[in-house]
């Protein structure tokens, strides 16, 4: 037997963890509430304190919409599309002579003919894929374009050119760890989803990468047929 002193601990403690359990509880459907709705409008409230929520919380969000039989890769679009806009004042103020684009090795054709290098993958524009006219557009904006053949990779060439700004492109997982990077070398980033996710021959829609990387000043916005534009 323990002291009345002792049993009055214990259960105080009981009943704060059971209150505690119970708020992250609310807190956690609330922010799936907030999350769904800023999902359907692309309207976000309080942006970094959901984010802050969804960093928090993620572990218990996503068990929520997986009950309701919903994807539960909505909470990484969301968490995506939050630092993206948390991030956009600053990104915007760059020029894109300072900033730097990262492409995924498997948007790349099956049949690519291009080689490993020390700078990444070396784009020899086949045609097999899109890339090779991305980076032709990029690098007339004034970008770098790199094509990643590893994580580590990008730290490398992160303390080689020193970029100010930052262009990722990947699945969640991927721009998430990229974007937490980022913000551990305070760069503003902005993550560009893969439409379609794997290892080898994903998918990007290209129509909204170019809008991704086209935006800001001073920018030149070259036509995808070589004729500058403004």
């Amino acid at each position: 037997m323990f002291p009345d002193y002792v049993n009055q601990l214990f259960y105080i403690v009981g009943e704060a963890v059971v209150l505690l359990i119970l708020l992250i509880i609310i807190l956690s459907v609330l922010l799936a509430l907030l999350v769904l709705y800023s999902f359907k409008t692309g309207n976000f409230l309080a942006a970094r304190a959901m984010l802050l929520g969804i960093i928090l919380f993620e572990g218990v969000v996503k068990p929520i919409f997986g009950a309701l039989r919903m994807d539960d890769s909505i909470v990484d679009d969301v968490g995506v599309r939050l630092r993206n806009y948390i991030n956009n004042k600053e990104f915007l103020k760059v020029s894109c002579r300072d900033r730097t684009i990262f492409m995924p090795q498997c948007v790349r054709s099956t049949e690519c003919p291009a080689k490993l290098t020390p700078e990444g993958i070396k784009c020899v524009s086949c045609g097999r894929c899109g890339i090779g006219e991305a980076k032709k557009f990029a690098e007339g904006l004034g970008y770098r374009f790199f094509i990643v053949p590893g994580s580590s990779f990008i730290k490398r060439m992160i303390k080689k050119y020193r970029p100010k700004a930052i262009v990722g492109v990947g699945c969640h997982m991927e721009v998430k760890e990229g974007l937490d990077l980022c913000h551990r070398y305070a760069l503003p980033a902005r993550g560009v989803l893969l439409s379609q996710a794997g290892c080898v021959a994903t998918t990007l829609d290209w129509e909204q990468f170019y809008e991704a990387i086209s935006e800001g000043e001073p920018c030149l916005r070259p036509a995808k047929n070589g004729i500058a534009g403004k």
